[in-house]
Formats: C-alpha cells, structure tokens, sequence
C-alpha cells in the first residue's frame, strides 16, 4: 500500500471514529452522543432508572450485567422521539444489548430512556420475553405525564374506531400486531387501572403468575379478583368511560379495590419539569416511533417475531375464542 493509501485510510478511520461522538462509561452502559456532556448526562440517568425503577418494580435493585449495554443517543429538536432495545435470551439470561434514542433532550431524558430501560429491567427478572401488552403498557406508564395523556386520546380514539383489542387476543399476543399503535395505547391503560389496584410489585407478580402457569384467567382472579378476562375487560372498560380515574372512591365503585395507603396510583416514576408539548390524538407514543421501533438487528428475539407478523395474521390465539374489537360503542 503506497503512502498516500496509508494516510487516506488513516484518515478515514479518523473520520469514522470521531462521527460516532463522544462515549461515557458506567458500571452497566457505554453511551455514544454527540458531546461529552450529553453522554455523561444520560449514562448517569440510565444506572439511575436502571436503579431506582427496578426497587420500584421488583422491591430491589438488579445485579450488574454481564454485558454491558451500549447506547447511542440522537438528541435534535427537529427529531421525533423514540426508542429501540434489542437483546436475545440464552439459559434464562439476556444478553446482547442494544439501546438506541432519539428525540428532543427533554422527551428522550424523561420518556424514551425510562422506557427502554424498563424493558431491560423486565427482561433481567424474568428471563424471557413477557406479552407484548404487559412489556410495552408498564414501560409506557413511567414516560412524563404529557406522553401519557397522548396514549389517554389515541385509547379514546381507537375505542370509539373500533381498533380495540379483545383481552383474550391481547393477552395471547406473543408479536407485535400489524396494528401496533392501539396495543401501547391499551396496554398502558390496562397497566394503569391494574397498578391502582396494588401498585407495581403485585403487577410483576401477577405477570409472573401468568406467564408461569399458562392461565390467564386464574392468576387474574388470583391477583386481582376477576372471575375472566371478560369481567376485567367490561370492568377496565366501564372505568376508562368514567374518565379512567385512579381516586380510591372511583375505583371502589367499580371494583371495590382502593389504591395502597400512602401510594397515589397515578403517580408518575418520574418527576420531570412540566412540559408544554401539545400533540394531537394521531400522534404515537415518545417511546413508540414507529421510525425506531422495528430498528432490533435480525439475530434479536423482537426481530425474529416480526418477520413472522408478514406470514401471519396477527398472533396465535391458541384455544382462546377471540372476540370482536373492543369498542366504547358497544
């Protein structure tokens, strides 16, 4: 290789090098991003989501991982927010992070990061992947309050459109459906009416129990005292009319549940500094982007399942009856 080949090789390698930004290092995640502060700024949030989101989930914190989870980070007022992790499972363990963001500073500190976070919370405890309404509606419920009331709209819209999810087919789903948006919108609400009935742990026990024995409709009745998942969709449906109020006298009225003393159950995750972010109904959510979500690479588990959405209509519904569309017509 002459001189000149060597130096312009050289050069390259320079260029690309220093077009991936500056990178941070913690105990769990190595941060890409344009400016030195701005890694250091979100790796030091992720170890401290990573932290405190999972003692509020699981009741302790995690242990390091093995692998450590790369971020690269996309921060511009000009972009939409969103979010995508990927990772495989391998002996009950995952591996193989992946974590990117994009968006505003603003949404990708207080939603796309907590959320993306507490899919790699929730994949650490259970060691395998969870239903698609329980991972994306809990990691979904910890986004600031502005991205939260957008999911409310989009809910009200899709009910009354009728692109709601029948609970058995929602609770069977294993994929992504080709629909996508009303499963975030859905999911989260179910999260939120089932967090004011017992908060966050009793969620991931729940969740366990579920996933654990195969049936629904027993850890349900368990956990949360509904005969089916008939009862809690008419249940969840009747409250989500009422205006989805999480007070313990509107909860009471139509479940008898109050929310945990000392515990308001609409209480956001995170505190962050108030947003005049005004978005229409249309709009996805902060971490849904449909121009970030399907960004896993082909060897991850996301990935592999949403290919298999092109063969298929929808996910296998196994022995369950699936019902018409949820509506708030009906």
């Amino acid at each position: 290789m002459s001189r000149d080949a060597r130096c312009f090789s050289m050069a390259l390698l320079v260029a690309c090098l220093l077009s991936m930004g500056a990178s941070y290092r913690t105990q769990n995640f190595i941060v890409t991003a344009d400016t030195p502060e701005l890694a250091k700024e979100i790796g030091d949030a992720a170890e401290r989501f990573r932290r405190d989101l999972a003692i509020e989930w699981l009741g302790h914190e995690l242990p390091p991982w093995n692998d450590i989870c790369p971020i690269t980070v996309q921060v511009a007022p000009h972009l939409g927010a969103g979010g995508a992790t990927s990772f495989y499972f391998s002996h009950g363990r995952p591996h193989g992070w992946r974590m990117s963001l994009q968006g505003c500073r603003e949404r990708v500190l207080d939603s796309v990061l907590p959320h993306e976070i507490t899919h790699t919370i929730f994949a650490t405890h259970f060691g395998r992947p969870l239903p698609r309404w329980a991972d994306e509606g809990a990691s979904t419920s910890v986004e600031h309050p502005s991205e939260l009331a957008k999911q409310h709209r989009m809910l009200l819209k899709f009910l009354s459109t009728g692109r709601g999810i029948a609970f058995n087919k929602m609770f069977a789903m294993r994929e992504y459906p080709r629909d996508i948006l009303p499963l975030y919108s859905q999911g989260y609400s179910l999260v939120k009416f089932l967090l004011a009935q017992g908060g966050k742990q009793k969620f991931i026990q729940y969740v366990g129990d579920g996933m654990n024995s195969g049936h629904w409709t027993a850890a349900t009745q368990r956990h949360y005292g509904y005969a089916s998942l008939g009862d809690l969709q008419q249940t969840w449906l009747s409250w989500v009319k009422q205006g989805s109020s999480v007070e313990p006298e509107a909860l009471a009225a139509l479940t008898g549940a109050v929310a945990p003393s000392g515990t308001p159950a609409d209480e956001p995750t995170i505190s962050p500094s108030p947003s005049t972010e005004v978005a229409s109904a249309a709009e996805p959510s902060a971490a849904s982007s449909t121009n970030t979500l399907f960004a896993h690479p082909d060897n991850s588990w996301y990935a592999r399942q949403r290919e298999r959405i092109h063969q298929e209509d929808g996910p296998s519904s196994g022995s369950l009856r699936v019902d018409p569309p949820v509506s708030l017509l009906r």
